[in-house]
């Protein structure tokens, strides 16, 4: 847990209009992006082989990912115009500065983006430690070569 102290709303005033530009150039990025995805999506002629195939099914992954953060993006900007920006959807508790400088599409606190559902990817990953006497082999080791095999 972190000890930054949550914004007040005079100083989250201060730094909304550089955090606008930043979203304004991540909506501008991702519409760019869709176009060139859609018309590869477009132009793509039946898959002849196997890399094929996959390259147009990460082709599509990627646009819906594109897609969706396009609309949080857009969502964001609308919290911003109606004055309702910087308050976390769960628990409604200011979201510290610097996380909002970090990622200014987030609507959820530290806290309550840790209990978020695990769907599309969208929650933060955290590193799993090896349990107690599990010993986990050195990479390039004998015992790494078996446990890849």
């Amino acid at each position: 847990m972190t000890n930054a102290r949550p914004v007040s709303h005079a100083r989250l005033t201060d730094h909304l209009p550089a955090l606008r530009a930043t979203l304004m150039q991540q909506r501008h990025f991702r519409l760019q992006q869709l176009a060139d995805l859609e018309a590869e999506i477009d132009r793509g002629a039946a898959p002849a082989n196997a890399a094929d195939t996959a390259r147009y099914e990460v082709t599509i992954e990627l646009a819906a990912a594109a897609r969706q953060a396009l609309a949080d993006i857009e969502e964001t900007l609308t919290l911003i115009s109606t004055g309702r920006y910087g308050r976390c959807r769960r628990c409604h508790t200011e979201i510290p500065i610097h996380l909002l400088q970090t990622i200014p599409a987030t609507q959820w606190c530290l806290n309550c983006r840790r209990h978020l559902p695990a769907s599309g990817g969208c929650r933060p990953m955290r590193r799993q430690r090896p349990r107690k006497g599990v010993r986990t082999p050195r990479p390039g080791s004998p015992a790494e070569r078996r446990t890849l095999a």
